[in-house]
């Protein structure tokens, strides 16, 4: 790192683009694109990205262009600016989760991660589907993580990072015991407990059913998966979730089976679409999914 490079950076934080920046300069926008590339290369990070044909500055850019203001000819407090930059990320992680991840998985995920990241300030928020979506695509927070898309979810980024086929979930000692796979015809009559209306695993469940509203009694529904174990192991009824959640919930007298025909539960992670990931975002991201995906292998097929 040295002060052209830092001069060079400096200059295009200021004007907004490479050119702009060449000419408070007097110099071409082929230097300052090379100062800025050695700069990147020297730090570990990338200072910018191009999003929707603009230039901005990354998390880390950011970060960097603060202590560039702060003492613009203290190279070596630059150099250690980057350093814990590149070691750390910008510090902060905020995570949007529903709920079958915020009260199962995702502790888990967050003490692993700390252990990586011991001087990161990690905040979760919880909520449904779409105000997930909605935080992502606001940049309230950095990393989102739904248990379903629909069209109405602009500004994020999506990518599925788990799918699980759903299980039928009810009381020890229950009848449903006796059998090694569960199928529509073997609920009816039960008391069934449901996700909310706008929940979409809510829409998947019911399409396997018939339309005959006495072919389950449904007469208790919840937001939280979490909360239908805890229903079922009161032996208030019956209900099919993902086995992620209903492994966390065994232990208070609940038993499993394979629901046919499949209904899957997935996870999605949400991005912002117009922010460049953060370092702390990118390796909670790597993380979730590796996560994840141990932890589905027990329900492949």
């Amino acid at each position: 790192m040295n002060f052209k490079q830092v001069e060079a950076f400096r200059a295009v934080m200021l004007s907004g683009s490479m050119t702009a920046a060449a000419e408070s300069l007097h110099t071409s926008q082929p230097n300052v694109s090379r100062l800025i590339a050695q700069l990147e290369r020297g730090s570990g990070f990338k200072l910018f990205e191009r999003v929707g044909g603009r230039l901005l500055p990354t998390d880390e850019g950011a970060a960097l262009f603060d202590d560039v203001q702060r003492a613009f000819i203290g190279l070596q407090s630059l150099e250690k600016s980057a350093q814990n930059i590149r070691r750390g990320g910008t510090g902060q992680l905020r995570i949007a989760a529903v709920p079958s991840l915020s009260l199962t998985l995702l502790p888990k995920v967050i003490q692993r991660f700390r252990q990586e990241n011991p001087e990161a300030v990690i905040s979760i928020h919880t909520n449904d589907s779409p105000m997930v979506a909605h935080w992502a695509a606001s940049q309230f927070c950095h990393v989102g993580l739904a248990s379903y898309v629909g069209e109405g979810m602009p500004g994020v980024r999506t990518r599925k990072i788990c799918d699980v086929p759903g299980v039928c979930v009810f009381p020890k000692g229950h009848r449903l015991a006796a059998l090694t796979s569960v199928k529509p015809e073997d609920l009816h009559g039960e008391e069934f407990i449901s996700l909310s209306q706008n929940d979409g695993s809510r829409t998947r469940v019911d399409r396997a059913f018939s339309a005959d509203k006495e072919y389950r009694k449904l007469n208790v529904e919840t937001p939280y998966a979490a909360t239908v174990c805890s229903l079922v192991a009161l032996g208030l009824g019956v209900s099919i979730v993902s086995p992620m959640v209903a492994r966390e919930y065994l232990h208070m007298g609940i038993e499993t089976r394979a629901f046919t025909p499949q209904i899957r539960f997935s996870t999605y992670l949400l991005l912002p679409e117009d922010r460049p990931q953060s370092l702390l975002s990118q390796r909670f991201s790597v993380l979730i999914e590796e996560m994840l995906t141990e932890a589905s292998k027990e329900w492949e097929v």
